[in-house]
């Protein structure tokens, strides 16, 4: 830490008397920047956020405040700097502006003119964090937060109870977005210029950024009095833009007030004295209720068995009660304040959160909804029209009509889309994906065994945890059991190997945790005809997925056809995805790429004006004839060989169901793989020696390879390994590579000179039309170097093509691979 000195005053300043000066603590400096000032105040800022800066010369009071990230200001001393004790996003367009609706927290409260209007001895032992001697004898006082506060309401609070005290201006406003200067910089006022026409220099004063209160100690420390909120009828009033929603329904309070109330029933049922009681036969006080309001019954219901029933309904019942429509709703109201948009879309969004059923997804508002018919939940995005109908639904909107007061209203188009458009959200909690089973959390490894949102993984699960049931005696032999069920279901299938089984049962295992996993292969079911039960084993992996059936879709034949199918696919994160009967390859496009190596893709949703960013966490299936992944695509796509040796597969007759088995008792066989893997972990996790696999090593092979091995079974990856290592485009390479040196040597050729030369080189052109080259029966020198641009560097059997020059063109060369270089 720096050694603080007492700084002397200016011969400036000296001339000055200060006020209360036995109150002033010693003049201090540490020796910062500015830069270092605002570090030390605000040490956290969060990615996507910034504090903001203003620097301005001469008068300050001319000009507007331009506003600019503190990471990329300019802040000479010899302007008027000033910076902002919040964090704030930026705009649409990059730019910063200190608006509330761009406000991410505050870091702390500003006090103005201590010294001059706010005496220092009225600050008491409350001691602020730091002193800025902004004038002569006038400073501005920071207290910082020890926590950094997000509830715009609580900071206006703060503010207005720090002005009823007299601490500061009863003119300022907005305690998240007012401007305070920084210490190394000048007040250019013109009255506070010193004889020589020189403006003051600010000094910091006192610097203490540890010294940090909770808004209790700041209330506790200077007796502050938050304003009371307004009482109306029995609703409380936070502001001026919304009334939140009365803590007891004001029916009930009434209803207890006049002595009637009984007890609640449940279901929004109650069970009170019907206020014409004296009516009944004997006067009997039975058979009243009060039901709350509802999507059906918006003031609420009221029913009474006797005789009057059909005289008295809510409607007679509120006015005995005195108690008015608006408020019989009991929900909150959202008032349309002009000047006030930010509020009232914050607002907006408050209440839509606070209901539990909508999260931001990916940049979009969005619910979960289930399949009544399968039970299969999905992520459905909200549009304009449902998102206006829902807060219609959640709040009473008022608007102000000239002398007639507040009247109800529908929400206003420009908020709502203001809402809808935004791509970030304060309140609405942030949706990862659905769990159709219980699920590992990511961060920690803990199996969540309870439904609903769980705020560490951001998961929603919709599932039965009784239907899951894993044994309390987690051993190698509970796992061997378990693995015995799972094995029995794939009895009839026609695997061309043991290591083709154990691919598919890792598939079933993948199926069953991929939510928790942040990557994982592809699995590829391919055989020789149709018939040979591709399709039906893709049905039973995904069975262990969801209660549904597979999301079935034919592969995507251009880059442009994939980005918009699997994004609009991904968009309800379901659980599986198949490519049935493939009659092509897995082309590697882009987008299937990052889909199985990335968490997230982000694209242009079809039909809409905005970009989302979705959740990769489904599991890809595919099934076809000799076909299979090429290319980039081998290190991602893991393939299950199945072969009934037969000429006519389809007339196979089997005798197990097993799709229908685990339809049936799902719960039974996905807590047989859930046992498998919380027994592996319970012996310890022990790891079996195998090669790794790059983009799979971490997750994936904890939960879906190191088990299987455990158990006994083959590497489920070693069909994987294969193709990796017996790539056919590497093959083609391997051979023009040989054929080239065969005919060049290590000389740099160019393309032209070598597709002349492959005229009268039988060899050298057959390794070059492996490749697709060829374009009406001759060689395309550009397609051709293209292909060698691609493979450049690529080391194929210790050899690999070299970018060179040759005559002044582009060349190239095969040359031999260093076995340091090939390690």
């Amino acid at each position: 830490m720096e050694e603080k000195v007492t700084v002397p005053a200016t011969p400036a300043q000296e001339s000055t008397p200060r006020p209360d000066e036995e109150l002033l603590p010693p003049l201090v400096q540490d020796n910062i920047t500015n830069e270092k000032f605002i570090s030390a105040i605000i040490p956290d800022v969060k990615a996507g956020t910034s504090v903001v800066v203003c620097s301005k010369p001469g008068d300050p009071t001319t000009g507007g405040w331009p506003a600019q990230s503190a990471d990329s200001a300019n802040l000479p001393d010899t302007n008027n700097n000033y910076f902002v004790c919040s964090t704030f996003r930026p705009c649409d367009d990059g730019s910063f502006k200190v608006r509330k609706e761009q406000f991410v927290a505050c870091y702390g409260l500003l006090l103005d003119d201590v010294g001059t209007k706010v005496p220092l001895d009225q600050l008491g032992d409350f001691l602020p964090s730091c002193l800025i001697e902004t004038s002569p004898s006038n400073y501005q006082a920071l207290i910082l937060f020890k926590e950094p506060v997000t509830d715009l309401a609580l900071l206006h609070s703060l503010l207005d109870a720090l002005i009823a005290k007299g601490l500061c201006d009863p003119g300022a406003t907005g305690p998240a977005t007012r401007w305070a200067r920084l210490p190394n910089g000048i007040n250019g006022k013109e009255k506070y210029r010193d004889e020589k026409g020189e403006p003051f220099r600010c000094n910091l004063t006192q610097w203490n950024p540890e010294r940090r209160y909770t808004p209790d100690e700041i209330i506790a420390g200077l007796r502050l009095e938050l304003p009371e909120k307004k009482e109306v009828g029995s609703r409380r009033i936070a502001d001026d833009v919304f009334t939140p929603q009365a803590n007891e329904n004001p029916v009930i309070t009434a209803l207890k007030n006049r002595g009637l109330y009984k007890t609640p029933l449940g279901s929004g049922k109650h069970d009170i004295t019907c206020p014409w009681v004296q009516e009944h036969t004997d006067q009997l006080d039975n058979g009243a209720a009060y039901f709350e309001p509802d999507d059906v019954y918006p003031l609420g219901g009221f029913c009474c068995h006797h005789s009057h029933r059909e005289q008295y309904h809510i409607k007679e019942l509120l006015e005995y009660l005195g108690v008015p429509s608006s408020e019989a709703r009991n929900k909150p109201v959202i008032r349309v304040v002009s000047g006030e948009l930010h509020r009232v879309v914050d607002a907006a969004e408050r209440e839509l959160a606070r209901g539990g059923n909508f999260y931001q997804y990916g940049g979009m508002i969005a619910s979960v909804s289930t399949d009544p018919s399968t039970g299969n939940p999905s992520i459905a995005a909200i549009g304009m029209s449902a998102l206006t109908r829902q807060l219609s639904v959640i709040a009473i909107w008022e608007k102000s009509t000239s002398g007639k007061g507040w009247t109800r209203c529908d929400p206003p188009t420009r908020h709502t889309s203001i809402l809808y458009d935004s791509k970030h959200f304060q309140y609405l909690p942030p949706l990862a994906g659905v769990a159709r089973q219980p699920y590992f959390r990511e961060s920690d490894g803990g199996l969540v065994i309870e439904p609903g949102y769980d705020e560490r993984s951001k998961m929603f699960g919709v599932f039965d945890p009784r239907q899951f049931s894993i044994p309390q005696e987690l051993s190698f032999d509970a796992a061997q059991a378990a693995l015995v069920l799972l094995e029995d279901l794939l009895v009839e299938f026609h695997f061309v190997s043991p290591a083709d089984k154990s691919a598919a049962l890792s598939a079933i295992f993948t199926a069953v945790v991929r939510p928790t996993l942040p990557h994982a292969p592809a699995f590829h079911v391919k055989a020789p005809s149709y018939g040979s039960g591709k399709s039906y084993l893709c049905e039973l992996i995904g069975a262990f997925a969801s209660p549904g059936s597979n999301a079935k879709v034919s592969y995507p034949k251009t880059s442009e056809e994939a980005s918009k199918a699997i994004l609009s696919l991904l968009l309800t994160n379901p659980a599986v995805i198949e490519f049935d009967d493939m009659d092509t390859d897995w082309i590697p496009h882009g987008i299937v790429l990052r889909t199985l190596t990335a968490e997230n893709i982000t694209d242009r949703i079809l039909g809409y004006s905005k970009t989302a960013t979705v959740s990769t966490r489904t599991l890809f299936l595919g099934s076809g004839n000799n076909v299979g992944p090429v290319r980039d695509l081998l290190r991602r796509v893991l393939t299950i060989q199945v072969d009934p040796r037969s000429s006519t597969p389809a007339t196979i007759q089997y005798q197990g169901t097993p799709v229908e088995q685990v339809r049936k008792e799902r719960g039974k066989y996905v807590a047989a793989v859930l046992t498998i893997i919380q027994a592996w972990r319970q012996c310890g996790a022990p790891k079996t020696e195998v090669e790794s696999i790059v983009s799979f090593g971490g997750a994936w092979s904890d939960y879906c390879r190191q088990p299987l091995l455990w158990l006994g079974c083959p590497d489920p990856a070693s069909t994987l390994l294969e193709q990796v290592k017996h790539d056919p485009d590497a093959d083609a390479l391997g051979c023009l590579m040989f054929e080239w040196r065969h005919r060049f040597g290590s000389a740099p050729t160019t393309v032209r000179k070598a597709v002349a030369a492959a005229l009268d080189d039988e060899d050298l052109m057959d390794a070059l039309r492996e490749f697709p080259v060829e374009e009406k029966g001759f060689i395309n020198r550009s397609k051709l170097g293209w292909v060698l641009k691609k493979n450049a560097n690529r080391i194929v059997n210790g050899f690999e093509f070299q970018k060179a020059e040759a005559d002044g063109r582009t060349a190239w060369r095969v040359v031999e691979v260093t076995k340091e270089k090939e390690a």
